[in-house]
C-alpha cells in the first residue's frame, strides 16, 4: 500500500514538519510504502504549491491515484493567504474532490475554529469534507470537542491518536553527559522552557515565576531557568516579543535565553540535560514538548489548558496563573533534591497554605518587611492600572534596558497583505499594488535603512556612555552631591518642592 503524506517536511522549522519526520521514520520501519509531498522545497519527494484552491485541485488531478493520502492539517497548510470567503470555499471544495478520489485522513494539528463559526457556508463546506473523508484524527479529546463545535456532529467520529506514538529518542537518556555537551553546571538545578519564542508560548511567565520562587525560598540559590528556541518568523510582533524576553531574562541572574534555532538532537539534549520541563503557554492545540519530556521522563510543570490536560502524562503538575507556576516550580525542586517541605501541598482538593492563598513571605515577621511587601504590591497594581507589564518594568529596572532596546522591537516594516473578505477586493488591492509599487518599494527600503541606521546611532551613543562612565575620571568623582532620584509616591503627596529653593510648588 503506498501513502502520500502532505506536510510541510525538513530541513523547514516547524513543529509538523518534525512531527512529519518521525511519522516517516516510523513506517518505513515496519516496512510500508511513504512518500511526502511538501508545499515548500524540502527534502521532500514532491514539491506542489498548496495554500489555494489550484493547488489541491491538482493535487486531487495529479497524485489521486496513490492508496491513502494524509494531510497534515494546519491553517497555514490548507489556506495559505486566502482570507476571502469565497477563496477559503473553494479550497474545501478541491479537498472535497481529493476525498472522493481516495483514502483521506485528516491529522488535524491546528484548525480556525473562529472562522468555522463565522461563516455557515464554509462551515457546511467543512462539514461535506469531514464526512467524506477515510479518517479524521486530533491528538486530544479537547481537539475533538472543539472540532465538533466548529463544524458539528459530523466529527464526532474523530479519532484521538496519540501525539508521542511516532516518537523516539535522539540522544542517550544521561543528564550528566547531557549537561556537560552543553556547558550545564552539573551541581545546580535545571528547568528548560523550549520552542519558538511567540507571546502564545509565554515564557515570559516562567521567568516572573522563578522570581517569586526565588523570592519566597532562598534555599533555592542554585536553580536555573534556561529558555531555548528562536523566532520561527519575521514578524513584528514575535520581534517585539523576543526583545521584551531579552530584556525580562537580563534583569535576572537565575535565568538564560539560548536565542538560536536547534537541530532536532540538540533539542532532546536539552530535555536530557533538564531535571524538569516548564511550559507555561498561554494556548496550545497540542504540544510536542510535552512528548519529548514523556520520551525522558522528565517531570512537567504546565499550563492548565484544556489540551494539555488531555495530553498530559500522570504527575504533571497543571497551573493556572503566575503565582501557582512559583509553587509548583518550588514543589517540584524540593521533591527532585529531596527537600522536606510540610507547609505546601500540590493535591488537587487540599487546601491552600497561607503562603500560597496570600504570597506573602510569613517568614518575615518585622513590620518592616511586611510593610515592604505592602509597598511592592502596590507599586506592581499601580503599574498594571496604567497598563504597563510589572515584570518588563522591573527587567528595565534591574538591567537597565537599552534605548536601542524600544528600536528593534519596531521590527522590520511589515506592508499588509493584499487581501479581503469582501469579494473581488483582494483581486483589486493586489491590482493596486503592482501599480504603485515603482512608488512604494523606494519609500519601504528608506524607511527600513532609517531604522537600521539609528539603531546603530543610539547603540553606538550608548556604548560610548558606558565606556565615559567606566573611566578612572569619572569614577573617582564625588557623586554624592548628585541629586536623588524623585518617587512617585513623593511627588502624589507633593512632598517634592521647587528644587532652587526648596519650597512647595505652587504651579503643580
Amino acid at each position: 500500500m503506498t501513502t502520500l503524506i502532505v506536510t510541510p517536511f525538513a530541513p523547514y522549522r516547524d513543529g509538523i514538519a518534525t512531527y512529519a519526520s518521525q511519522e516517516l521514520a516510523y513506517r518505513r520501519q515496519r516496512g510500508e510504502h511513504v512518500e511526502v509531498l511538501s508545499p515548500l522545497p524540502s527534502a521532500a519527494h514532491h514539491h506542489l504549491p498548496l495554500g489555494a484552491a489550484p493547488g489541491w485541485a491538482q493535487l486531487a488531478s495529479q497524485y489521486g491515484h496513490y492508496e491513502r493520502i494524509i494531510v497534515h492539517f494546519a491553517p497555514g497548510l490548507i489556506f495559505g493567504q486566502c482570507r476571502a470567503p469565497a477563496e477559503r470555499l473553494a479550497v474545501w471544495s478541491a479537498l472535497a474532490v481529493l476525498a472522493r478520489r481516495c483514502a483521506l485522513e485528516l491529522r488535524i494539528h491546528e484548525i480556525d475554529t473562529d472562522g468555522l463559526a463565522s461563516n455557515q457556508l464554509e462551515r457546511r463546506a467543512a462539514g461535506v469534507v469531514f464526512r467524506w473523508a477515510d479518517r479524521v484524527t486530533v491528538h486530544t479529546r479537547a481537539e475533538r470537542d472543539a472540532l465538533v463545535d466548529a463544524v458539528g456532529s459530523v466529527a464526532e467520529g474523530a479519532e484521538v491518536i496519540d501525539h508521542g506514538q511516532y516518537f523516539a529518542p535522539r540522544v542517550a537518556d544521561d543528564k550528566h553527559a547531557a549537561r556537560r555537551e552543553l556547558g550545564l553546571d552539573s551541581a545546580s538545578f535545571h528547568f528548560v522552557s523550549i520552542g519558538f519564542l511567540q507571546r502564545h508560548k509565554g515564557f515570559d511567565r516562567a521567568v516572573e515565576a522563578l522570581t517569586q520562587a526565588l523570592r519566597s525560598n532562598a534555599a533555592m540559590s542554585k536553580v536555573a531557568l534556561h529558555i531555548v528556541g528562536s523566532a520561527r518568523i519575521d514578524h513584528p510582533d514575535i520581534a517585539r516579543y523576543v526583545v521584551e524576553l531579552r530584556a525580562l531574562c537580563r534583569a535576572h541572574p537565575s535565568v538564560t535565553l539560548h536565542e538560536r534555532f536547534v537541530s532536532d538532537d540538540e533539542f532532546d539534549l536539552w530535555i536530557a540535560a533538564s531535571d524538569a520541563v516548564v511550559l507555561p503557554y498561554r494556548e496550545i492545540w497540542s504540544s510536542g514538548v510535552v512528548e519529548r519530556a514523556r520520551l525522558y521522563g522528565r517531570p512537567i510543570v504546565a499550563s492548565d489548558l484544556p489540551q494539555l490536560r488531555d495530553q498530559a502524562p500522570i504527575g504533571t503538575i497543571l497551573c493556572n496563573d503566575t503565582a501557582a507556576f512559583a509553587v509548583a516550580l518550588e514543589k517540584v525542586w524540593s521533591t527532585e533534591v529531596g527537600v522536606v517541605d510540610l507547609e505546601r501541598d500540590l493535591v488537587e482538593d487540599a487546601p491552600p497554605s497561607p503562603v500560597e492563598r496570600t504570597g506573602w513571605n510569613v517568614a518575615s515577621v518585622e513590620r518592616s518587611a511586611i510593610e515592604s511587601q505592602i509597598g511592592e504590591r502596590a507599586r506592581r497594581f499601580d503599574l498594571e492600572l496604567s497598563g504597563l507589564d510589572p515584570a518588563l518594568v522591573d527587567a528595565q529596572q534591574a538591567a537597565g534596558r537599552r534605548a536601542v532596546d524600544s528600536l528593534l522591537a519596531l521590527g522590520h516594516l511589515d506592508r499588509p497583505p493584499a487581501t479581503s473578505a469582501r469579494p473581488g477586493v483582494a483581486s483589486t488591492k493586489k491590482a493596486i499594488r503592482r501599480a504603485t509599487d515603482w512608488q512604494v518599494e523606494p519609500l519601504a527600503k528608506h524607511i527600513e535603512a532609517l531604522q537600521r541606521a539609528t539603531v546603530e546611532a543610539v547603540a553606538a551613543l550608548e556604548t560610548e556612555i558606558a565606556e565615559r562612565l567606566d573611566s578612572p575620571e569619572i569614577s573617582s568623582m564625588n557623586l554624592e552631591t548628585a541629586s536623588a532620584p524623585v518617587r512617585v509616591s513623593e511627588v502624589r503627596a507633593g512632598a517634592v518642592g521647587n528644587p532652587s529653593t526648596n519650597e512647595p510648588n505652587d504651579n503643580a
